[in-house]
């Protein structure tokens, strides 16, 4: 994946990818600068260029209303399973962490994606952050722990391509070397992968307080 705010780029760096995933992330017609709000970058004249060498290919329906044209992603044409798949693909990393995380011999208490992935503001050589509290069941340096950590952290890396950034907590740990500015991050923008927010929430809230 190496950038989940981007998807389609795994196949095609241009412009292309990004209209196509707008498209394919909703099934409504966009005029052109309605894609460019929603992509919050490049230029209508762009975009509208995009659109209509796209409706050539058939891969995009274009119709008039009034003065306005609208796209949408033609679903039924035969590349279309393979876009709104590829514009998925946040959704399914996150089904992915979550199924192998429940899979766990020792379940965490807690687990989290966080940083650029959960914001949707990833780069190429940005890494998939995640948090996971260690239950107070289990001590630090535990093999079978540990062996699930390693392998969590190389299945993001064979899904993705990005290398996987754990920061890890025992349940009862609180490690003064954490600012707190990185523990509100996952408090407000993380995205629970175990366990549910409450829990977590309460857990960030008390980390650095006896």
């Amino acid at each position: 994946a190496r950038d989940l705010s981007h998807p389609l780029r795994v196949v095609t760096p241009t412009l292309d990818g990004d209209v196509l995933r707008v498209l394919a992330q909703a099934e409504a017609e966009f005029t052109p600068p309605e894609v460019h709000r929603v992509l919050g970058a490049y230029s209508v004249f762009g975009i509208r260029k995009t659109l209509v060498r796209l409706t050539s290919q058939g891969i995009v329906l274009q119709r008039s209303a009034g003065n306005a044209r609208l796209y949408m992603l033609n679903r039924s044409h035969l590349a279309a399973p393979a876009i709104i798949e590829l514009a998925a693909m946040k959704e399914q990393l996150l089904a992915r962490l979550r199924s192998q995380l429940h899979r766990w011999e020792v379940s965490c208490t807690s687990a989290a994606l966080f940083g650029s992935a959960a914001r949707g503001d990833m780069s190429i050589d940005s890494d998939i952050d995640l948090f996971i509290v260690r239950p107070r069941s289990v001590e630090l340096g535990n093999d079978l722990w540990m062996r699930q950590l390693f392998d969590l952290s190389r299945s993001v890396r064979g899904w993705t391509g990005n290398d996987a950034n754990i920061l890890e907590y025992g349940e009862t740990e609180r490690d003064a070397s954490v600012q707190d500015p990185v523990l509100s991050s996952i408090a407000e923008e993380g995205i629970v992968l175990h366990g549910d927010t409450r829990t977590l929430q309460h857990w960030i809230g008390n980390a650095g307080t006896e």
